[in-house]
Order: structure tokens, then C-alpha cells, then sequence
């Protein structure tokens, strides 16, 4: 390079130096400081003497337009329109707008921008409504109310709601499927609460608490419960139902305890071969087996003799009677 050449050189950058070191001053600026242009009332800023503008405490900006915010406004989320105030954006609240507004409806739910709805943990859905059930809680049988819970819906059971339910009630059975109750072997109802009694075991005088036993009723006995007790004290009787005393032949009183010998101490009173039996006072002392063609207390009446007499007979039977007595005809 010449001597020429570098002296025009550093000229030229001697020039753009000093250009960049002068302040640009925006001619719209000049103009705003010029006299004899009045200053706007409304203005922010003030002409000092060298015709420079002056921005007035909380406002900035080239013509001093822009207020000043509260410190710590956040600049993206919050805005001001006078200095020192802090108006939040839509979306976001706060005195510095540094909050964000969740998506409405947002339960169980926290947001890092305006309208989102991240949901804490153990909840789900899109506004963070729904928990988060125990790991492997039925799908369709279980739900939950709280996250990491597994209630069972009705009909099922068990810690995942995998089983099934038994009716309410059901007292000896099981289900296959919900709200069933069939019945463990021995036991039978609706409920599965009457036990099978033992076989045999009469049904309205034997009952069970447990499968297979017979227990009877007060008054029965036996294997099976078809025995009755007769009366305390009753000797010589049975019973058919319980505490009956039923004498057998030859005795009578209420303990059959009382031997009859009406008959073996009257000899002859039943007359034409027919069989004596004692019996008690009070039916009478004694009762006559008539043979065939025979009647009366006595079995003195022949029902087959004829008479020569109608007026006497007809409609009557015939009694003999001993020689010397009067014949007696019973109607």
C-alpha cells in the first residue's frame, strides 16, 4: 500500500469512529423538544434546556409512553397501563402474575401455564377427577373413591374384587357367580340355614342342628324320634302320643297301676260263651265278647229267635230268662 492510500485509510476509519460515538438522536425527538412546539398536557416527559426529553418518574420508552410496572410484574404473564400497577393477562392471577389459571374444572389438578390441568399423582382424566385404583383392581367389578384403593361394586368381593359375592343371608353355602348361595352338602333353605337330618329322623317330631344327627322333640325318642313318652308314672300302659297312659288289658287307673278283676270275681255274668273283660270303674267294670248271633251288655240276646207272639217280638229281640222269672223284652 502506498503512503497516499493508508493516510486515506485511517481517514475513513477515523470518520466511522467518530460517527459511532455521536448519540442518534431520532428526528421525531428533536421535534418533540422543539420551540415553538407546546408540549403535550398529557405528555410524560419534560424538555430540559438543551431541548432534550426528560421521561417524568415511572414512564419510559422513547416519547416516555410506556409506564414503568411494579417490580417483579412478570413481563410475559402481567402488563400495566399506569406506573407501579401489575394487571395480569388472561390466564394468569397473582400480584405479580406469576400464577397461572388452571383448565376450568380441574379437581385434583395443578397447571405451569394458563388452562392446563396436570394432574397429581393417583389421579387421571381430563380434569384430574378420576383416581388411580389399587394395581390389578378389577376393571369392571371394582372401583375406587381415593387413589390406591379397590372397593367392590355389589354382587363381588375379595381384596380385587375377583370373587364373587354370596347372597346376603347365606349362612352354610357358596356362589359360582354373584349374589348366589348354593348350598355346602347337609344343609338346604333358601339361605342354606336347615340342616339335612339324619335318615329317617321323623320329620315332625325330630329336628337336627347339624347335618346328619336326629334330635327329638319333648315327648319322643328313639332313633328316628317315632317313640313317645307315656305319662310319669304310668305302669302298666303305652302311649301314642306323648304322655298319654294307655292301659293295657287287665289293669286300669291313671297309671294303669290298678289290676281289673271284675270278671274273675263275677263269674257267669256274660252269658251264652261270651269272653269277660275286666275294664275300669268308671267305663263300667266289664265288657262281654259276644259270639255270632248274640247281643246285650250280657250277650243274653239271641238276634236270630222266632216269635210266636208279633205284638212281643216284632221289632224287638227275645231275652230268655231263667225258669220261674217273667221274660223281659228289650227295645
Amino acid at each position: 500500500m502506498l503512503p497516499s492510500q493508508a493516510a486515506s485509510f485511517f481517514l475513513v476509519l477515523l470518520c466511522i469512529g467518530l460517527a459511532a460515538s455521536a448519540k442518534y438522536v431520532p428526528k421525531w425527538k428533536k421535534q418533540a423538544c422543539e420551540v415553538p412546539t407546546s408540549q403535550n398536557e398529557h405528555s410524560h416527559y419534560r424538555c430540559d434546556d438543551n431541548g432534550e426529553v426528560k421521561c417524568l418518574a415511572g414512564w419510559t420508552g422513547d416519547l416516555c409512553d410506556v409506564p414503568i410496572c411494579r417490580k417483579g410484574c412478570d413481563p410475559l404473564q402481567g402488563y400495566c397501563k399506569r406506573p407501579g400497577e401489575c394487571r395480569c393477562k388472561l390466564g394468569f392471577y397473582g400480584e405479580l402474575c406469576n400464577k397461572c389459571i388452571a383448565l376450568p374444572g380441574c379437581q385434583h389438578g395443578y397447571c405451569n401455564n394458563s388452562f392446563e390441568c396436570i394432574c397429581h399423582e393417583g389421579w387421571d382424566g381430563l380434569f384430574c377427577s378420576e383416581p388411580i385404583c389399587r394395581k390389578d383392581c378389577h376393571a369392571t367389578r371394582g372401583y375406587c373413591e381415593y387413589p390406591g384403593e379397590c372397593r367392590c361394586r355389589l354382587g363381588w368381593s375379595g381384596e380385587l374384587c375377583k370373587e364373587c359375592q354370596v347372597l346376603p343371608g347365606c349362612q352354610h353355602g357358596y356362589c359360582t357367580k354373584p349374589l348366589e348361595c348354593k348350598c355346602q352338602e347337609g344343609w338346604t333353605g333358601i339361605l342354606c340355614q336347615s340342616a339335612v337330618c339324619a335318615n329317617n329322623c321323623h320329620k315332625e317330631r325330630g329336628y337336627c342342628r347339624k347335618p346328619g344327627e336326629c334330635r327329638c322333640k319333648v315327648g319322643w325318642w328313639g332313633k328316628n324320634c317315632d317313640k313317645c313318652y307315656p305319662y310319669p308314672g304310668c305302669v302298666n300302659g303305652d302311649c301314642r302320643r306323648p304322655w298319654e297312659c294307655n292301659c293295657k288289658p287287665g289293669w286300669g287307673g291313671m297309671l294303669c297301676d290298678q289290676e281289673l278283676k271284675y270278671c274273675e270275681e263275677h263269674s257267669g255274668v256274660c252269658e251264652n260263651g261270651a269272653t269277660c273283660v275286666s275294664v275300669a270303674e268308671e267305663d263300667g267294670d266289664y265288657r262281654c265278647l259276644c259270639p255270632e248271633g248274640f247281643t246285650g251288655r250280657n250277650c243274653e240276646v239271641d238276634k236270630h229267635v222266632s216269635c210266636s207272639r208279633p205284638r212281643f217280638c216284632q221289632n224287638h229281640y227275645f231275652r230268655f230268662m231263667p225258669i220261674g222269672k217273667s221274660p223281659v223284652v228289650r227295645r
